[in-house]
């Protein structure tokens, strides 16, 4: 057994109360850190759901604070604060003390935040705590999202910066703090190519002639869904066994978006074409169903589900947004096209049914760079010499 005396122990703190892209990654971090140097300590909001993962059944959980309404709301609700968010007393220092007083029992020897709220809450905490600060900084902001809230925050607590992409990155030019891009990773052992379970076609309502284009990612309005609707009705008179398998759902704050989503598909005539899937755990097996992934973002700060397309052998159409170009090579291992254009997106997603030759080869070559570059054992070595770098092992 280790020396737990010589471990380190990192704090990772996340607000989140369902699974997202940013907990999926923290997972397969956490699950990966070698704990012969490392110890993991998952710092979370009171009932958080997902937490059941079996990849988290050993670790060391505590729940530092209760569900309340900042944790609850929309990013930019919180910018549009009057106060900025840092020196509320109302709506942060409740529970950034509430979290410095369980790293302090804890024995936290390093914080490593994951998520928006937790970088202000964390940071504060940590300050509190006199502990070193590690942002994973997994979001591309706007103005009126809390960009500038976020580089006040930045110079008041001076994290030491993880940044997704070079995209997100990009957010912290001219500030002092060291910033890291170290892209999120998958299970490479997860995600392989193959073929889908007998049987998936059916339970999903698909027949054996149709075409099939998956989206995957929370339902949200920066992911782009109204626009791949408008795309998908603008190739079905070319494609008319063309269907749209939707995987994902709605966070708690837009129970509404949903359902406009699906009064569009009903406007466009295409109510019998999408498969609303909702929430799915064999995301695997529906990329490997599928014959195009297409990730139509506005503003994408990385795009964890195209690497998954991409290691299952998938081709790949997706918009050139934030940090997209990153992973898509255009041309090679998918087809980009400008933000907010549906008719480029039809163009290309009809373009890769035309010609099943090169689409193959797209996702041969797809599959090659996410292997070289996209996996999560590559991610976990990189964070873990940042923390010895931190901590002066």
């Amino acid at each position: 057994m280790p020396d737990d005396q010589k471990r380190k122990r990192i704090g990772y703190v996340d607000h989140a109360v369902d699974i997202g892209g940013g907990e999926n990654s923290l997972i397969e971090l956490i699950s990966r850190l070698d704990q012969s140097r490392f110890i993991p300590v998952l710092l979370h909001t009171a009932g958080a759901k997902w937490l059941d993962r079996p990849e988290l059944s050993d670790i060391e959980k505590v729940a530092a604070f209760q569900p309340m309404s900042l944790l609850e709301k929309k990013r930019d609700e919180v910018a549009a604060r009057r106060w900025p968010l840092i020196w509320n007393a109302l709506t942060t220092i409740q529970p950034a003390w509430l979290l410095h007083r369980a790293l302090r029992r804890a024995k936290i020897d390093l914080v490593h935040t994951n998520s928006l709220k937790a970088h202000f809450i964390g940071g504060l905490a940590a300050r509190l705590a006199h502990r070193p600060l590690v942002w994973h900084v997994r979001d591309l902001l706007g103005e009126d999202e809390g960009l500038s809230l976020l580089r006040r925050a930045t110079r008041m607590f001076t994290p030491r910066v993880i940044a997704i992409s070079e995209a997100v990155a990009g957010q912290f030019a001219g500030l002092s703090a060291k910033v890291t891009v170290i892209p999120n990773g998958i299970p490479l052992d997860k995600f392989t190519p193959g073929p889908a379970p007998r049987g998936l076609r059916a339970e999903l309502g698909l027949a054996e002639a149709d075409k099939v284009i998956a989206v995957v990612g929370r339902l949200t309005p920066w992911k782009g869904h109204m626009n791949l609707l408008e795309a998908v009705s603008d190739i079905t008179s070319s494609w008319p066994t063309v269907k749209l398998v939707v995987v994902g759902e709605v966070a708690f704050w837009e129970p509404e978006y949903e359902q406009q989503l699906k009064r569009r598909a009903t406007e466009l005539g295409l109510a019998e074409q999408v498969i609303w899937a909702g929430f799915r755990t064999d995301v695997p097996d529906i990329l490997r169903l599928c014959d195009v992934f297409v990730l139509p973002s506005v503003n994408e700060p990385f795009g964890r589900a195209i690497i998954e397309a991409m290691a299952v052998g998938r081709p790949v159409v997706a918009t050139a947004s934030g940090g997209v170009p990153e992973i898509v090579v255009d041309g090679e291992t998918g087809l980009l096209v400008p933000p907010e254009d549906p008719h480029a997106l039809a163009q290309a997603i009809d373009a890769m049914l035309s010609d099943p030759h090169k689409s193959k080869e797209m996702g041969r070559q797809g599959l090659v760079r996410a292997r070289e570059k996209f996996g999560a054992d590559r991610v976990a070595r990189q964070v873990q010499e940042l923390y010895e770098a931190m901590l002066g092992a």
